[in-house]
């Protein structure tokens, strides 16, 4: 090969791939962004990494003592705490380390293209198609996707690594080396994302492939790929083991979980529009109006049964022309398995571009070598060039849906737009859109959003949603309503924190209103039923309790529960102490006061959300003024 064309070739893809994520760099933090980084203090603060790195991801949430979610990815969570330590709450910096990343991504698998025999050309056309396909716009330019970049590159470093440990002779430092840093990168995908447990049999095809173009004499570390493949799956196994232990169980049941009969019927759908998106990727947005099927039917499941087989049969008839082929049908099959159960989203959500990051590759590495043979046969002298310029004019309008799909992921209120005129028939779509067109000051528009959602399913989010639009025009009547249909419900039918919200909110019209026994009943049962808010919701009874003019009774409200406010979670948690020295400075307790102020800034530090900014800037013009 020469070296030096293939690096030029690289370099281009690098730079066209930068250049169509490159408009992402102005994005916000959007949808799960607010939550898992600007009001995360798991990340934010380094007295917690501990807690972060053995708790699920959404741990947050709570109080720290509750698994909130199935997710358990310490590789994530670490990426996110060294994002959130040099970048703090600058979007600009996350953005571009996420480009950064694909590149990185994009550099892997033109490397292990090379490694593994493919001409320049035919190297190229694959990892440019890769590069620029518009199903990584959710991977790439919505900062929470990541996990999907970070399993894809340190698997594929992993691969690189294991596909440079050699059988011949006289090199067993290079293999244990090489063999070593294979075994950490893989951990760091398990980390990364759980798909990574069903992904080692890729390691036994690479050890293979490796071997047959190997001289026939093997060293002792050598001599069995399957010995070497076994560390594979013990390693996925002590991730599972520790994932049970962090989680508690295999997986915690869905509110709204889609039934075992259903998510099989369900199956041939999903694979086929994953199979029709990485082809015709014509139509792009946050969720799909694909919906779990729940009976026998031969549009929804008997018609995506036969296309799914027949798919599958055509992929693997491909992929046995070469070992390569054979491990790029399982990089498509494996990492997308996990994807294909129902049970896991919501009904409105089950499936996502994200999903596809990876298995687009090894759909690629399967269908271009195959359309390269069929060019040889006809027109050989051809071979080389065709493939070339069919991936480029694939490329072309690929990347530019890619560019203009980039701009639907720069803030929340365009995320929502596109994804009911994506999906117009999702409660879940309407119910965000409402949200954040109420945060635009468009109380009617918003209005209209949400009884769109509840008008195609009544969820607690979207009540919640309409609640607060209501509370906004002072509808305090038809916000109460909602609200407390919402406290009605148990603790298996809501949400723990969208409960504490619905409490949240109902004290404030209340307080509005001047209802203060009211707000003060409802405060006092979210206490009892959410403890793990206690804190939160006591700076919010003392608020009421200071308006009702019974200050000594919010005062000792907030003393009592000043050390919960110091572990939970929640950033309003930590206003407790800014009530505190409020209070203290109104008594004249100056001492008191500067203590709970200062103590107050400092666990408030890191925290960048709008509300605890506000509230800092409030804290040091008090500190100031008692100094």
């Amino acid at each position: 090969m020469d070296l030096k064309k293939e690096l030029i070739g690289l370099a281009l893809l690098l730079l066209i791939a930068g250049l169509v994520f490159a408009n992402s760099l102005s994005g916000e933090f959007v949808y799960d962004d607010a939550r898992q980084i600007v009001r995360n203090p798991l990340i934010q603060e380094s007295a917690l990494y501990g807690k972060a790195l053995t708790s699920d991801v959404w741990a947050f949430r709570g109080d720290g003592t509750i698994v909130t979610s199935n997710y358990w990815r310490p590789t994530f969570v670490t990426w996110l705490i060294f994002n959130f330590r040099v970048f703090k709450a600058n979007p600009l910096g996350w953005h571009l380390l996420s480009i950064l990343l694909h590149l990185g991504v994009c550099a892997l698998a033109y490397c292990l293209l090379w490694r593994w025999n493919l001409s320049a050309k035919l190297a190229f056309a694959v990892t440019l198609i890769f590069a620029v396909h518009p199903v990584h716009a959710e991977s790439v330019s919505w900062i929470s996707g990541s996990p999907d970049l970070l399993f894809a590159f340190a698997f594929l470093g992993s691969l690189l690594c294991a596909d440079r440990v050699s059988a011949r002779d006289g090199e067993e430092r290079r293999n244990v080396l090489y063999f070593s840093l294979s075994l950490i990168f893989y951990a760091i995908a398990l980390g990364a994302k759980e798909a990574g447990i069903l992904c080692f049999p890729v390691y036994w095809l690479v050890f293979k492939r490796q071997e047959s173009e190997s001289p026939a004499k093997k060293t002792p570390f050598s001599a069995a790929g399957d010995s070497r493949f076994l560390v594979y799956p013990a390693i996925a196994a002590a991730y599972f083991v520790l994932r049970w232990l962090v989680i508690g169980r295999i997986a915690l049941p869905r509110e709204d979980a889609v039934s075992l009969g259903s998510t099989v019927l369900t199956l041939p759908a999903i694979f086929v529009f994953y199979i029709k998106q990485m082809i015709f990727p014509l139509w792009l947005g946050t969720n799909y109006s694909l919906r779990p099927v729940t009976e026998l039917n031969f549009t929804k499941f008997f018609l995506p049964l036969i296309v799914s087989v027949l798919a599958v049969a055509a992929l693997w008839l491909a992929a046995r022309r070469s070992s390569v082929q054979k491990i790029g049908f399982w990089l498509f099959i494996l990492p997308l398995l996990p994807a294909m159960n129902a049970s896991a989203f919501p009904p409105e959500q089950i499936v996502h571009d994200r999903y596809l990051y990876l298995p687009l590759l090894g759909f690629l590495l399967v269908i271009m070598p195959y359309f390269k043979s069929v060019i040889e046969k006809f027109i050989p002298e051809k071979s080389a060039f065709v493939p070339l310029a069919a991936a480029a004019l694939i490329a072309a309008p690929l990347g530019w849906q890619t560019f203009h799909y980039n701009r639907t992921w720069l803030n929340d209120l365009s995320i929502w737009e596109n994804a009911v005129r994506i999906d117009p028939a999702s409660s879940y779509n309407w119910s965000q859109y409402g949200v954040f067109l109420s945060e635009q000051g468009r109380a009617s528009e918003a209005a209209a959003a949400f009884d769109k959602a509840l008008s195609i399913r009544p969820t607690p989010i979207a009540y919640l949603g309409q609640a607060r639009n209501f509370l906004e025009q002072k509808k305090y009547e038809a916000a109460v309503s909602n609200l407390l249909m919402l406290t009605e419900k148990t603790a298996g039918e809501i949400n723990p924190y969208v409960l504490y919200q619905a409490y949240e909110t109902l004290a404030i019209i209340y307080l509005d209103q001047s209802k203060f026994d009211d707000a003060i009943k409802s405060l006092e049962e979210g206490r009892k039923r959410l403890p793990i808010y206690h804190a939160a919701l006591t700076e919010k009874l003392a608020v009421v309790l200071y308006n009702a003019g019974r200050k000594e009774s919010a005062l000792k409200e907030l003393e009592q529960a000043r050390n919960q406010s110091r572990t939970e979670l929640l950033p309003e948690s930590k206003t407790v102490l800014l009530r505190l020295g409020m209070l203290y400075a109104e008594q004249n307790r100056k001492e008191d006061a500067k203590d709970a102020l200062e103590e107050y800034l400092r666990l408030t530090a890191s925290i960048r959300d709008k509300l605890t900014i506000a509230n800092r800037s409030q804290a040091s013009r008090l500190l100031k003024a008692l100094n």
